[in-house]
């Protein structure tokens, strides 16, 4: 796997950026604020500028005067009147891989207070247990916690630290945050899925805590994955359903690499290698009871995902990982 193989997944990616920077989840489709940010770290390690900075000021202009940002936008408008938390912490990731891949650290310097605040904002909403509320509106918070949102807010506040760290500011007290974060995700897992929904039929409640780097029982990882990995086709989405998906097979990959088994890694990533259309682009999945690809969408962040995978398993840039933190 070389750099330039990846460039038909970069090309989609901009084809589905808007004038106004916005990155939709397909064609003339939605855009989910944070699949945006995954968007930009593909882009960020493509090293392609314009376009990352683009997509950068779209964001920013759309975070409110508490430092989030609604949780979907249509053309334009904002379509959800609600903000997920692990959204706009988000940022912190492509503005970390656009720093490790870069040399010119001015770009990163000037959106630190954003990122403070930011940081500062996420931490203000957690409950007595130190656990993360899932999301909010104007009624309040939403009485819920999710593991995969809790190991995204994670992962983006070590990419904010290591960003923090570079420019010599101090960051020992959000240190300490980031031990309290980790203690409270081991030690209080009845505040998840307070709602009675069973999420560990979804693959990423099991991969994405590792992928962050909140569980580090990779054996676990290992063991568990097998119940949504289906030989020569990739990782299910959903325990119970015939249907892979090619952003949770490549966000397991990056988790894989993080286990150092690389060997498992590079042959679920070959298998779904297979499924790029005749213009090298990956679709969103594959319902393998039907033979269909489903949704009838190629989606601009499992092109994103597979990019990001490829280069924790092949090293394409020769620098350093964001998503790896």
């Amino acid at each position: 796997m070389k750099k330039q193989d990846l460039a038909p997944h970069i090309e989609w990616i901009i084809k589905n950026q808007s004038p106004d920077g916005s990155i939709a989840w397909d064609l003339n489709d939605k855009c989910d604020p944070w699949d945006h940010l995954e968007c930009l770290i593909a882009l960020a390690i493509w090293e392609e500028d314009k376009n990352f900075k683009k997509g950068i000021d779209w964001f920013l202009c759309n975070l409110d005067a508490n430092s989030f940002i609604k949780s979907e936008f249509i053309k334009g408008q904002s379509s959800r009147e609600y903000y997920e938390h692990h959204h706009a912490i988000y940022l912190a990731v492509p503005l970390y891989q656009h720093l490790l891949m870069s040399n010119n650290d001015n770009y990163v310097r000037k959106h630190l207070k954003t990122l403070n605040n930011l940081v500062e904002a996420v931490l203000d909403v957690r409950d007595d247990h130190g656990c993360f509320y899932w999301a909010h509106d104007e009624k309040g918070m939403c009485d819920n916690s999710l593991i995969t949102a809790t190991a995204s807010i994670y992962l983006s506040l070590k990419c904010a630290i290591n960003t923090f760290d570079y420019y010599g500011s101090k960051t020992n007290a959000l240190k300490k945050e980031l031990e309290l974060i980790k203690e409270s995700f081991k030690n209080s897992k009845s505040r998840f899925n307070r709602d009675g929904i069973d999420r560990s039929r979804f693959s990423m409640d099991l991969y994405y805590p590792f992928l962050a780097g909140l569980n580090e029982n990779y054996q676990h990882l290992k063991d568990e994955m097998r119940k949504f990995y289906v030989e020569s086709l990739g990782i299910k989405c959903v325990i119970e359903e015939p249907w892979v998906t090619f952003a949770e097979s490549s966000e397991l990959i990056i988790a894989l690499c993080r286990a150092n088994d690389f060997k498992m890694a590079e042959q679920i990533f070959n298998e779904i290698t297979n499924f790029k259309d005749s213009e090298g682009i990956l679709p969103t999945g594959y319902q393998y009871a039907e033979k269909i690809f489903w949704p009838e969408e190629k989606s601009s962040w499992t092109n994103a995902a597979y990019v990001i995978a490829a280069d924790c398993l092949f090293d394409v840039t020769g620098k350093g990982k964001a998503i790896l933190s």
